[in-house]
């Protein structure tokens, strides 16, 4: 049977290296949604370029996509030995993501990887960009590391409950339509 539920749209922001992660958050979402939407009456709706943005001129790259996929209510950012592809205006796009996201002062979800980098993968300058980053990021917040995808997926699974259940953002939110 059918029932009406709120839609939180989760950002996944990750450069090129990050697939299996990006798979796993949306596993993650999709099992939270087969055993909480229901119940809570929301649904998390995973986003990202790849998949929800589309061919267009006028502006540069990265701003189109963020157009595209503005007002995502949560973002799940993720990084192993790449920044990315600098847009103009940042070091990347999934930082110009990041920053936009916390401009707007919604709830940020960074993830790290420490896994072992094969050598012919590695990229000096970019693992440099990635941790000037990372070093701008520990004076602003709290971000989570992990060592193998297998804790990423028990890590971001657990602390997705979390965000959910205390974050005074998604609250409001979810309170503001069930008023509507």
């Amino acid at each position: 049977m059918s029932y009406q539920a709120t839609v939180f749209k989760v950002m996944i922001a990750s450069p090129g290296d990050i697939l299996e992660e990006k798979e796993i958050i949306r596993e993650v979402l999709h099992g939270w949604n087969d055993i909480h939407s229901e119940m809570r009456k929301i649904v998390l709706l995973p986003v990202a370029w790849d998949t929800h943005s589309s061919p267009d001129m006028g502006d540069r790259p990265q701003a189109i996509i963020n157009k595209q996929l503005k007002d995502c209510d949560l973002l799940v950012g993720v990084f192993w030995t790449r920044i990315g592809t600098a847009t103009g205006e940042y070091a990347s796009g999934t930082v110009e993501e990041i920053e936009e996201h916390i401009k707007k002062e919604k709830p940020t979800m960074l993830y790290f990887s420490s896994a072992p980098v094969p050598p012919d993968r590695f990229d000096p300058g970019q693992y440099s960009e990635l941790m000037r980053f990372k070093d701008s990021c520990e004076s602003r917040g709290l971000y989570e590391k992990y060592s193998n995808t297998v804790e990423f997926k028990d890590k971001f699974g657990r602390q997705l409950q979390h965000k959910l259940n205390s974050e005074p953002y998604l609250i409001e939110l979810l309170q503001s339509y069930a008023k509507s």
